[in-house]
């Protein structure tokens, strides 16, 4: 039974996976807002998620993205075994209203994953998310083995020396395989490595394998993981910001409603570049040029603009802002 390829033969006889683009199909206006804020109260959860994806389309708002028979992922950051009250996942209550959102728009099946630093059904607990999505009738898929696939982030190999950080990886691939459409949704927050966790670091907890290794270039993985995900749409969720002790924090005194804000905030997009430069601006009060994972994120996705494989990735949000693009409501 001697293989003469070896362990080598085995690896290249299983498939590669690939993240389809989750936002080819979605008919998008050039002349639309490409980011959309909303500013609320802490009681407004709803209103402000309806007024940050109507910012978006003034019109069909979610049915812009969201479509009859649609399979939606829905990924929240539940990295952490904290109550929502600190900050360091999404808030439960924003998950609840895209879910319900996401079914009248005619979604045919609604799915909640994530990969928790911390014991997954402890995690799902304790941040609540796990309960809302069964209270919403939603599927919660946590975890295991069978689901995480070696995924391709790029054609060839890892370029270091361009700040490319990998060629493949496993992920947590199982929930997307017959997902038409994703949703990042993405709590804003100080982290000790990365200085943020907005919404293209929250794909990092798609990842298995040994990923506390990739901290070492950690600029290079999220803006690596921005170029992956072609979402459908992002949610920042600013309702709670952690300003502070990121990514676990543990302080009540680390959170700040809205943060630089000081009102709760949620901010849709279709622009993950542009939307995490303006919430670590505008809600964590730090300078977005000094953000090396922003610059190393708009060039790599500027390729696959250019290769037609996607549409939106610039850091500069002032831009839009300029051209009528950026979209802000006050409840």
């Amino acid at each position: 039974l001697h293989d003469a390829c070896g362990d080598a033969g085995l690896r290249e006889s299983r498939a590669v996976k690939r993240f389809r683009n989750f936002f080819a199909d979605v008919d998008f206006p050039q002349t639309n807002p490409r980011l959309s804020v909303a500013i609320g109260g802490d009681d407004q959860v709803e209103q402000m998620l309806k007024a940050a994806l109507g910012g978006l389309d003034p019109e069909l708002g979610i049915r812009r993205f969201v479509k009859k028979g649609d399979v939606v992922v829905i990924k929240p950051n539940a990295g952490f075994s904290r109550p929502p009250h600190l900050g360091a996942s999404t808030n439960p209550e924003v998950e609840r209203w895209l879910i319900r959102l996401c079914r009248e728009a005619g979604a045919s099946r609604i799915i909640v994953t994530d990969n928790p630093v911390d014991a997954a059904e402890a995690t799902f607990a304790k941040t609540k998310l796990g309960a809302v999505a069964k209270e919403e009738d939603a599927e919660l898929i946590q975890p295991t083995a069978d689901r995480f696939e070696e995924v391709a982030i790029r054609d060839g190999k890892a370029d270091r020396a361009a700040n490319e950080a990998f060629d493949t990886w496993p992920i947590m691939y199982a929930p997307f395989a017959e997902a038409t459409k994703v949703i990042g949704v993405a709590p804003i927050k100080d982290h000790s490595l990365s200085s943020a966790t907005m919404s293209m670091k929250n794909w990092y907890g798609l990842l298995g394998g040994r990923r506390n290794q990739l901290h070492q270039a950690i600029h290079d993985t999220v803006s690596d993981l921005g170029m992956m995900m072609s979402a459908t749409l992002i949610i920042g969720d600013a309702t709670r910001v952690m300003m502070r002790n990121g990514p676990t924090g543990g302080r009540v005194t680390d959170v700040k409603p809205g943060g630089e804000l000081s009102r709760p905030a949620i901010i849709a997009s279709v622009d993950p570049v542009a939307c995490d430069a303006w919430c670590y601006e505008k809600t964590l009060g730090r300078d977005p040029t000094r953000l090396k994972c922003l610059e190393l994120a708009e060039r790599k996705i500027a390729a696959r603009i250019g290769a037609g494989e996607r549409r939106f990735g610039q850091a500069d949000w002032r831009a839009y802002d300029s051209q009528g693009l950026l979209k802000t409501t006050t409840l």
